[in-house]
């Protein structure tokens, strides 16, 4: 049987900046953060259950951080009926998204989107809006809201650490309500906040599962202009996930398209391969952005399955050599009742024009029946990938997908 996820590329293992990391992380996990509540920035006046809060972050240069934040619970939400959690973590351009956790708590879910790039909601009172011109620094914010432009400096002088940070820390506001199962806190983020979620999985065991979108470890690896930029400026000596994904304790499931401009698919494969409960999801022709990436929908189940409800995925559960092409065993949730197979092939390396593909996936389509399938791996394919797709009866399309082979990575990629 082949492994469903293999890569050419390893995890390097932790050295002595992820050693320091861990010291600064784990006096993190350790704060039990103040909350204050900011009723006049409540988002909507019709749901009571999403409020604006504040909550403690680490201190810069002798000054208090306090980070804005949209937080909600269900109604049923009690301390003798606890619900899981998530933590939302916004890309760059973003910011906190009330939507984004009326979405959860909607799902039965205790949800926080925080601020990670120093700003606050600057709208009128009990309104929201999305768009960047309500959002202006946050003068409660002292750290330096710079992306990875301070990555030469000591961790305690990085933007970025205060953004990993505050991931940690809203799982901590989360697991310090009662109405919260601990147990079952769930960690998503969307581009750089896919990084961010990457990174976090590394320094804290607490969360149940984790679920990065577009963004992942490797980002040495990738072949995009961010690839690039990465190593450059040694942000992938400092801050890539691949060193220590390997010690990941929980699920971490990686999302991603399979054109995206800024985080190609051999990252996301490595780091799949590289997380000891690793796995990912590929979608064809997938656009980049904060709502595309915050609405899939096996996203969302992937989360119910952790928690024990809800409507599961399509499953690849074998992937088999057979002949010129591949044989797969699968499994479908009771919501979709057929499914088709293909293979998605290019015939030339993963090699980017400015942000784009120069070369787009081509599509095989194979035969499926029954809970297996076979689809044939086109001759001049140099890199492949399969997925098992089926429409729910709500009419959304669902996959399921292997990682991303070459021709070296699938004749490896026997199990032992």
């Amino acid at each position: 049987m082949k492994e469903l996820y293999v890569s050419e590329y390893r995890s390097p293992g932790g050295n002595e900046k992820t050693d320091e990391l861990k010291a600064l992380f784990d006096g993190v996990r350790a704060m039990t953060p103040a909350v204050r509540f900011c009723p006049e920035k409540d988002p909507f006046p019709a749901d009571a259950r999403i409020k604006a809060i504040r909550f403690a972050g680490l201190p810069f240069g002798g000054r208090q951080n306090t980070v804005f934040a949209y937080i909600g619970f269900p109604e049923n939400a009690a301390p003798d009926a606890p619900v899981p959690g998530m933590v939302l973590v916004h890309g760059g351009g973003g910011h906190a998204y009330a939507e984004w956790v009326q979405d959860w708590v909607d799902r039965g879910f205790a949800a926080i989107s925080f601020d990670g790039y120093g700003q606050t909601y600057t709208g009128e009172d009990h309104t929201y809006e999305a768009s960047l011109d309500f959002w202006k620094p946050d003068p409660e914010v002292c750290y330096p809201n710079d992306g990875f432009a301070s990555v030469g400096k000591p961790f305690a002088e990085q933007g970025f650490t205060y953004y990993a940070a505050d991931v940690l820390l809203a799982n901590s506001v989360l697991r310090a309500d009662e109405r919260v199962n601990r147990a079952q806190i769930g960690l998503t983020g969307i581009s750089w906040g896919g990084i961010a979620a990457s990174v976090a999985v590394c320094y804290d065991s607490r969360f149940a599962f984790a679920a990065p979108v577009y963004g992942s470890g490797f980002m040495n690896a990738t072949k995009t202009v961010w690839g690039a930029y990465f190593r450059e400026s040694d942000i992938a000596g400092v801050w890539d996930a691949r060193f220590l994904l390997g010690e990941a304790s929980i699920p971490v499931r990686f999302f991603n398209s399979d054109c995206d401009p800024f985080f190609d698919v051999g990252a996301t494969t490595a780091s799949a391969a590289a997380a000891p409960f690793g796995s990912l999801t590929l979608l064809p022709g997938f656009t980049h952005g904060q709502i595309e990436g915050s609405s899939i929908p096996e996203l969302t189940r992937f989360a119910e399955e952790q928690v024990g409800r809800g409507k599961k995925n399509i499953s690849i559960h074998g992937l088999y050599a057979e002949g010129d092409g591949a044989a797969l065993a699968f499994s479908l949730p009771e919501d979709v009742k057929a499914a088709e197979v293909f293979a998605y092939y290019k015939t030339e390396d993963l090699v980017y024009e400015d942000k784009y593909l120069k070369e787009a996936w081509k599509r095989a389509a194979g035969e499926s029946a029954h809970g297996t399938a076979w689809v044939q791996i086109p001759d001049n394919a140099r890199l492949f990938y399969f997925s098992v797709e089926g429409e729910n009866t709500d009419g959304q399309t669902l996959h399921a997908t292997t990682g991303v082979y070459s021709r070296e990575t699938w004749n490896a990629a026997d199990h032992e």
